[in-house]
């Protein structure tokens, strides 16, 4: 059975990182974009999704020989589909959520005590039922309606050989192929490399696959993920979207099961958000969660995040939507973030990089890879 978790959501203050109580939260002036004085990279990189054969002796997978509409047309790689039995999904282990130690988080009063220089927050995209179902634009908490649009993601790691699992969410866009998960969950970070086998299944529960599996065709994801992994400016960019050939079924993913939103830019940090993962502290991963409340803010290297407190999210929530503005009646909602990190050996809290624009940038160029 499907379950939520409902305790209550802490908020964190804006500026000073501690603890504070009640529903409401406190309008902030920052700026949407890092401060200037605060490195980052606006690139982004593209692959081609990786292979991994078993038995073969390679180490490292390529990218599979067929072309897009041959892949849709036996949807996805058979040797992808023939890798992923039910063993090995019951098998695979949760990435845990890269943890920042509390010795390296600090306070950015003197970073983000300026008027926002990104106006106001850019709807790239709106949000986009599955073919014949409509789209009602109510919000409601908390969470009655566990979406379709949500699911599980598995891949092999290449740098250990070894199954893990992740979460992600299917987005809105003109291909219908869009899956947003964390950049961790595509690639390893500094010294790793690009995982294989990746698959999406919506409404994963137990086992079952209702809507089908969906392949990816290629990555993308931040140079500063890639480049500088678990600190403040790798975290930063910790965001990925994949592009998926269609299911069993020949759809395309967002037909199939419809498209969350897209927001950038801004200067919302504060937001009544809405989470969902399938993080494996919680029936060991293997039905959806969801996570509702007002999120706060938290620095690392004077880089600024979305943050919330109470959701026990552990390993295996990795790059699980945040949505604003979800609703119970249509399963979709507009995407913020996605989770990323949290504390070393703890679940207190989670946090998930703020959407600047050179996130509809990647969005935009991921549209175009297929």
């Amino acid at each position: 059975m499907k379950k939520k978790s409902s305790m209550y959501m802490g908020l964190l203050s804006v500026l000073i990182l501690t603890i504070t109580t009640g529903v409401g939260a406190s309008a902030i002036a920052a700026s949407g974009e890092p401060p200037s004085g605060l490195p980052l990279s606006a690139k982004s990189t593209s692959v081609a999704a990786p292979v991994y054969m078993e038995g073969t002796g390679a180490r490292l997978g390529a990218a599979s020989p067929y072309t897009l509409k041959q892949l849709d047309q036996m949807g996805g790689d058979p040797r992808v589909d023939a890798y992923w039995t039910e063993e090995r999904m019951a098998n695979a282990i949760p990435v845990e959520t890269p943890a920042i130690d509390a010795d390296i988080e600090t306070d950015a009063r003197q970073y983000f005590e300026q008027e926002s220089a990104n106006g106001s927050p850019e709807v790239v995209t709106e949000s986009a039922g599955a073919v014949d179902e409509s789209v009602s634009p109510t919000a409601v908490t908390p969470v009655t309606n566990f979406s379709k649009t949500n699911g599980k993601v598995f891949f092999h790691d290449q740098s250990d050989g070894r199954d893990y699992i992740c979460s992600g969410a299917a987005v809105n866009s003109s291909s219908k192929r869009l899956v947003a998960t964390a950049g961790h969950c595509v690639h390893g970070g500094p010294g790793a490399t690009w995982h294989a086998n990746w698959v999406f299944v919506p409404e994963y529960n137990n086992g079952s696959r209702p809507n089908g599996t969906f392949p990816a065709y290629t990555f993308r994801t931040m140079n500063d993920w890639i480049t500088y992994g678990a600190t403040g400016r790798g975290f930063n960019s910790d965001v990925a979207f994949v592009t998926t050939t269609t299911n069993e079924g020949g759809s395309a993913v967002v037909n199939a099961v419809g498209g969350h939103g897209l927001i950038t830019g801004g200067a919302e940090y504060v937001f009544d958000a809405t989470l969902f993962g399938y993080p494996a502290n919680l029936d060991g991963g293997e039905v959806m969660w969801a996570c509702w409340g007002t999120t706060g803010t938290r620095s690392v290297d004077n880089y600024k995040f979305h943050s919330i407190s109470g959701c026990d999210f552990g390993g295996g929530a990795s790059g699980g939507p945040w949505l604003k503005d979800y609703s119970n009646d249509s399963g979709l909602g507009n995407l913020k973030s996605v989770s990323s990190f949290g504390p070393s050996g703890s679940t207190t809290y989670i946090s998930g990089p703020f959407f600047r624009s050179d996130i509809r940038t990647m969005y935009v160029s991921a549209d175009a890879d297929w």
